[in-house]
């Protein structure tokens, strides 16, 4: 099990239930437009139906999939689902990975290729109170870190490339970080930006964040993950170009609308769920930032390349212990993007990120 996976099955979410997660698996698809000549095909996420996914709910919910001649099934993930199970049995076309899990089956036998991220960079992060002024790795010295089981390979890699001093560093088991931080029994935890911070300001907390991937340890996650065999078919191939591109088109509108996407996961998607608005508007706005890089400014959303390329092949590598390309070759493959850039040039760019509001 990677770490961003494992990092992913917290207790919160599992008190949810299977049932509920199970209920929501159709929400992205109509049984009645089944005859109207349209590509059935799933869509498999690796976490729960929040905010997380609001750019997939949006090229739903205005038509994107329609357009492009799909009728998607959203499969819902979350800490009891095996979302790499979906895609190899064909249940899901495309399925979010991070880019570990991929790669560790393929060690395996597997045959999996990325063919485009929504992030640009992890959000793995140390969230703390902002009182206590953690704002980089140094600052971690002296304090009590709250580490869960399954992110303790995360916390040592890390803690290695940054240079910390373990020796004096207070490493706390948790379970779920923002109560512990609530709690008063850890200074900081590693979690996500994209939700730490957001639930600690809900419990009146003010925070702070840092992200490990701006200290050198970082990797792509929610990466779209297919099988090679599938790329290899023409047929297939053509339908993961459509989905890429209108679930791509989704994530810009996420982007721009925030609000949309928040209000869209919390009534529609992630109903069942009890969500929070402000909570699910504060992690897509999070979630936005992290859509940006130097890559994307000159090639376009969700393209892979340049430095966090390389960054993220390095930490994959020694994650796993391998010796895979830094150029990501045979692992990683633009050419979808790269027909779709080149087909529509106008599509794919970003909103200055000073415009994020």
């Amino acid at each position: 099990m990677s770490p961003i996976t494992s990092w992913r099955r917290r207790g919160a979410a599992a008190a949810t239930g299977l049932a509920l997660l199970t209920a929501l698996a159709a929400c992205g698809s109509d049984t009645d437009d089944a005859a109207d000549g349209r590509d059935e095909v799933g869509l498999q996420l690796n976490w729960i139906t929040n905010a997380t996914w609001a750019g997939s709910y949006l090229a739903d919910e205005n038509g994107y999939y329609e357009d492009a001649g799909l009728d998607v099934e959203i499969l819902t993930g979350g800490p009891n689902v095996d979302f790499m199970a979906a895609l190899s049995s064909g249940q899901a076309l495309v399925a979010f990975a991070g880019l570990t899990e991929p790669a560790t089956l393929n060690q395996d036998g597997g045959d999996y290729v990325i063919v485009g991220t929504m992030y640009q960079k992890s959000p793995l992060s140390f969230i703390s109170k902002a009182e206590d002024d953690i704002t980089e790795p140094s600052d971690l010295e002296g304090k009590r870190v709250g580490i869960s089981a399954t992110s303790q390979s995360v916390w040592e890699q890390f803690s290695a490339t940054a240079g910390i001093d373990t020796s004096t560093v207070d490493v706390v088991p948790i379970t779920t970080g923002p109560e512990a931080i609530a709690a008063d029994d850890v200074d900081a935890y590693l979690g996500f930006i994209t939700e730490g911070p957001a639930l600690l300001e809900a419990q009146g907390m003010e925070a702070n964040a840092f992200l490990l991937q701006d200290f050198g340890y970082g990797y792509y996650v929610d990466v779209y993950t297919v099988r090679r065999e599938d790329l290899d078919d023409e047929e297939t191939r053509d339908q993961i170009k459509r989905l890429l591109k209108a679930d791509l088109q989704g994530q810009l509108d996420m982007i721009n609308d925030p609000e949309a996407a928040a209000e869209l996961t919390v009534e529609r998607y992630g109903q069942e769920l009890g969500l929070d608005y402000e909570t699910e508007l504060a992690t897509a706005k999070s979630a936005a930032e992290l859509f940006y890089s130097p890559t994307t400014l000159e090639r376009g959303i969700g393209y892979m390349a340049g430095d966090e390329l390389t960054l993220s092949m390095e930490t994959l590598n020694s994650i796993l212990g391998s010796d895979l390309p830094l150029d990501g070759e045979g692992y990683i493959d633009m050419s979808l993007l790269d027909e779709i850039y080149e087909e529509d040039p106008d599509f794919g760019q970003l909103p200055p990120l000073d415009s994020l509001n």
